[in-house]
């Protein structure tokens, strides 16, 4: 999405030091978007989040519970406004919890862009350019690859910045090749003949 020019996922919400996957404490699992509010609002981006998971689900599980984690009272405002709407908007009870973000760490590398390391030869590609796990993590590149590899994003938007990712011509046609075949928004698309 234009934007947001780098995700990771991680831990949030809790006062464990140095969460793990397997030693999660009392953190949950969350996503860190990073954005440009210039090409794209905190409220847009809670009008995705929202239309992206059911608002009613409940769990006691913290690991696994919806939640949203501001930065400061604004975001907070917002969010707390938006979740009023969705309620209203639903008749019934919203039981996505807003907290402040607090401390954030990054889960580990192998849990970092899921769609991109289905797609071995992309990943590759990404790897040789971004040698660092860390680096490959915060690419701009990979977190946008990892979103079009998940079907977010238009047909438009990818033809847009296909050139920018940075990676060579059959890695484009496979990228491609692979929104035609998967996601419903990409059918029939053609990457740009190379220059």
């Amino acid at each position: 999405m234009p934007g947001v020019y780098r995700t990771n996922v991680g831990y949030a919400g809790g006062e464990k030091a140095r969460p793990s996957y397997w030693s999660l404490g009392d953190h949950t699992e969350t996503v860190r978007v990073e954005f440009d509010p210039k090409q794209i609002s905190y409220a847009e981006l809670l009008d995705i989040f929202w239309e992206a998971h059911d608002p009613a689900y409940n769990t006691s599980n913290r690991q696994y519970r919806n939640a949203i984690f501001y930065l400061n009272d604004e975001q907070k405002q917002q969010a707390e406004q938006s979740r009023d709407a969705i309620a209203a908007e639903l008749n019934r009870a919203v039981r996505t919890h807003i907290e402040a973000a607090g401390k954030y760490t990054p889960a580990e590398d192998y849990h970092q862009k899921y769609y991109l390391r289905q797609s071995k030869r992309l990943l590759a590609e990404l790897q040789k350019i971004y040698p660092d796990p860390q680096q490959l993590v915060a690419s701009t590149a990979a977190a946008r690859i990892n979103g079009y590899l998940g079907c977010n994003g238009s047909v438009e938007q990818l033809q847009a910045e296909m050139g920018a990712l940075g990676l060579s011509w059959p890695s484009q046609q496979q990228l491609a090749d692979h929104l035609s075949s998967s996601c419903s928004q990409f059918r029939g698309f053609t990457c740009p003949a190379p220059k």
